[in-house]
């Protein structure tokens, strides 16, 4: 398809009456999706005309002259349709998160310069008002028609945007992988402004399988959903994962007609993933490694997943180069900063951005390090924006994070550094246990110091009955470091009251 969305209209002149979409007791046939689609996307055109944006646009400077529209919807099925009928005008939606505060929103919105911003009201008015405007033509391939938002190394959000041929692309290599299709009934568990959930939704809609989003992550209520209406394909970050397993165990649940698990957001150990497979061995597990910038780079699927430790080897159509920092190509096993060239890439930021992102001679990296073994597996060491020095040492959280969720009483685990008097930063890690049994911290340490060394082992386990999440269903780790570091911080004092001259 030329421009994401366009299968919509053949799906629904094939099955008009089937079941698209549901949402709660919302539910969409395809005639009725496209139709709503249709007709908010005339009505995005016309608002877009009024303001003065230059629409049809010419494709000329698309990162700084096609109109942007923001979308602050904290409605998974209100934004996934807007989001559908902004691509469908040749316009950039900007899915801000719901989770943000109002000055966070402001600033993106100063930073971006939407012409036209859609929240529940503005939505409600421009659907049910009378409009004038027709259809644009048909977006082209090499159109921007989505800007998504991820934290860079300031912590402010940066923009990256997307071509409709960078996932186009991605739904052709993955439909060879996958084969969703109208047999499919996906579940989208988490909020849309996290792009795995997004991209999931659409790209089920793309294939003709009918799509279940989630009106909150509740994971008792989607465990039970799972089980009762007949899901076919899950997609989920590692986190929701986790917490859906335990629901599932809990309440003994049967999901026989779950064929696949595709999970992306954040690393998990071999502990959680052998929980999983014992709760649905029926089910395919293929994980991804990604980035907002690059989508998919690897993957790791059954029935042959990758060695203990890789990623997987590269996504089909996907090239990877392992890069010293003079930008020379090392050999199998040497590390390096992971480098990607693939037709999947962004197209750049709107706002923000970091010195971490680099394109060299068509392959692009975001400051992951990493290596690759002989038979073209890779293996992560960590990404240089959360790396920190530790008594000269170069300390990747990533590595240590590795080391504890391969651990069988570790649900979860996430690793900081915490302000030290005589080694500057020393690492120190955030426990949420497996099980509600009493955690043995003396073998959590015993096991980092066997696997890492004593530098690289934390000097602290800190132990918590939840971890806070994002609204895309991933370990909130700015939330969990301040955590962490209050906790930190009432041990030094306490300690720097009894022993002021501690060495």
């Amino acid at each position: 398809m030329s421009y994401v969305g366009a299968a919509l209209a053949v799906h629904a002149a094939a099955r008009p009456d089937t079941l698209a979409l549901t949402c709660g007791e919302r539910q969409f046939t395809w005639s009725a999706l496209e139709t709503d689609i249709r007709a908010l996307a005339t009505a995005v055109a016309g608002a877009l005309a009024a303001s003065g944006a230059p629409l049809p646009f010419d494709g000329r400077e698309p990162l700084v002259r096609q109109p942007r529209v923001a979308l602050d919807l904290s409605d998974p099925l209100a934004l996934l349709i807007a989001f559908l009928a902004v691509a469908r005008a040749g316009a950039v939606a900007l899915v801000l998160d719901p989770a943000w505060t109002p000055q966070r929103k402001q600033a993106v919105r100063a930073a971006t310069s939407p012409a036209l911003v859609l929240d529940a009201d503005a939505l409600g008015a421009l659907a049910t008002g009378r409009v004038t405007a027709s259809l644009p033509a048909d977006p082209a391939p090499e159109h921007l028609f989505y800007a998504g938002f991820t934290s860079g190394s300031t912590g402010e959000p940066k923009g990256y945007a997307r071509s409709h041929r960078s996932w186009t692309e991605s739904f052709a290599l993955s439909q060879q992988t996958f084969a969703i299709g109208p047999q499919d009934h996906v579940l989208v568990p988490g909020g849309l402004a996290h792009s795995l959930h997004l991209y999931g939704a659409v790209e089920a809609l793309e294939a003709g399988a009918r799509v279940s989003l989630a009106e909150a992550f509740q994971p008792g209520r989607l465990a039970r959903l799972l089980a009762s209406a007949e899901i076919t394909i899950l997609y989920a970050t590692p986190t929701q994962l986790v917490l859906m397993q335990r629901e599932i165990d809990r309440r003994q649940l049967s999901l026989p007609l779950l064929r696949l698990c595709l999970v992306s957001g954040s690393a998990w150990g071999a502990g959680e993933k052998a929980a999983l497979r014992a709760s649905l061995p029926a089910t395919r597990l293929a994980e991804f490694y990604g980035a907002s910038e690059m989508s998919f780079i690897t993957l790791n699927a059954d029935p042959l997943p990758a060695p203990p430790g890789s990623v997987g080897r590269p996504f089909p159509g996907v090239e990877l180069a392992i890069l010293d920092d003079a930008g020379a190509f090392v050999a199998a096993g040497q590390t390096g900063t992971v480098h990607v060239r693939s037709p999947l890439l962004y197209s750049g930021y709107i706002c923000g951005g970091g010195d971490e992102v680099r394109w060299r001679d068509g392959y692009l990296t975001v400051g992951d390090r990493g290596w690759l073994d002989a038979d073209g597996h890779l293996y992560l060491a960590g990404r240089d924006k959360r790396m920190f020095v530790s008594a000269g040492l170069n300390l990747f959280p990533e590595e240590v994070e590795q080391v504890l969720r391969s651990l069988s009483g570790v649900a979860m685990a996430a690793v900081f550094g915490a302000p030290d008097r005589w080694r500057g930063r020393v690492p120190v890690a955030a426990i949420l246990p497996a099980s509600a049994e009493e955690t043995d911290v003396s073998a959590l340490r015993r096991a980092c110091l066997a696997a890492l060394g004593r530098g690289r082992c934390p000097r602290r386990f800190h132990l918590f009955a939840a971890f806070p999440l994002t609204s895309g269903g991933k370990i909130d780790l700015p939330a969990l470091e301040q955590m962490v570091l209050a906790r930190e911080s009432d041990r030094d004092h306490l300690l720097l009251q009894a022993r002021p001259e501690a060495p």
